[in-house]
């Protein structure tokens, strides 16, 4: 074990070059901050290249936890509260970072059975929005993520924190739109458009078939493309004076209408 006292280290340095979106997207490694982002990826079979721990933020017992789960050979680095808060992404991040090899999905990774169902998003800008999306996806039993003109990293430090580490558990595969359309088609899936022009309710549509459903940009919906080649476009009931939901809520009350189909509708009286 190595310790760092300078936040002006050569390692932290490097280290903080993962952080800018070039820099990560060209390295086969990223960084993920945080106790139960770590463990998450531990358990999803992420491979540790480094650890860093601050033991005068990580407490023994949780430091000893996560050490447990480290392969033998994973190198670890203790830095000083100075050198970790110059290289931590967030002021408060528990005291732990992991650099972790990148684990990148193309769609033969996907499976696709009888209740199949993703997501698709397109050209979706905000991390925060990609991670909530990944969350909601995740807890809904989601089978991956379908990123068309991919504007966001999925390793950007913003979208593993605001998924609560369903980035580590969840596929999310990033194409072109008519690479996705192709596998949508071949797959027999059914497109669902999020978008106007619509004249159906969310609470029309059969989210129980093997099917995906699609949303835009948070400034500007779904492109002509999609519009056009989808199966079925609707949209969500609007009873207040705003006219539009955050890109992520729309996912997460288009997916739960799709649970209450696919695993409850039956059983209700």
């Amino acid at each position: 074990m190595s310790y760092i006292e300078s936040p002006r280290n050569s390692r932290l340095s490097a280290l903080r070059r993962l952080y800018k979106g070039k820099e990560r997207r060209a390295a086969m490694h990223f960084v993920v901050e945080g106790v139960r982002e770590c463990r998450r990826a531990l358990q999803s079979g992420f491979i540790p290249v480094e650890a860093y721990i601050c033991p005068d933020i990580l407490p023994q017992s949780v430091e000893e936890d996560l050490r447990r789960q480290l392969p033998s050979d994973c190198p670890v680095t203790y830095v000083s509260a100075r050198a970790y808060a110059a290289v931590a992404y967030r002021q408060k991040t528990e005291g732990v970072l992991l650099v972790l090899t990148k684990r990148n999905y193309c769609l033969e990774d996907l499976s696709v059975g009888e209740r199949a169902w993703y997501v698709l998003l397109e050209k979706v800008e905000k991390p925060g929005n990609l991670g909530a999306v990944l969350r909601t996806a995740d807890a809904a039993g989601v089978d991956g993520i379908l990123i068309a003109d991919e504007i966001v990293d999925v390793w950007h430090p913003n979208v593993v924190r605001a998924s609560q580490g369903a980035v580590f558990s969840l596929p999310v595969v990033a194409e072109s739109a008519e690479k996705l359309l192709q596998w949508i088609r071949n797959n027999r899936l059914a497109l669902f458009a999020a978008a106007l022009p619509a004249y159906r309710s969310l609470y029309e549509m059969d989210f129980s078939q093997p099917c995906v459903l699609a949303y835009g940009a948070e400034d500007r919906g779904l492109t002509e493309f999609w519009i056009r080649h989808a199966d079925e476009r609707f949209t969500i009931p609007m009873r207040g004076s705003v006219d539009s939901l955050n890109v992520s809520v729309s996912v997460a009350v288009s997916l739960y209408w799709g649970v209450w189909q696919r695993d409850y509708k039956t059983v209700v009286r």
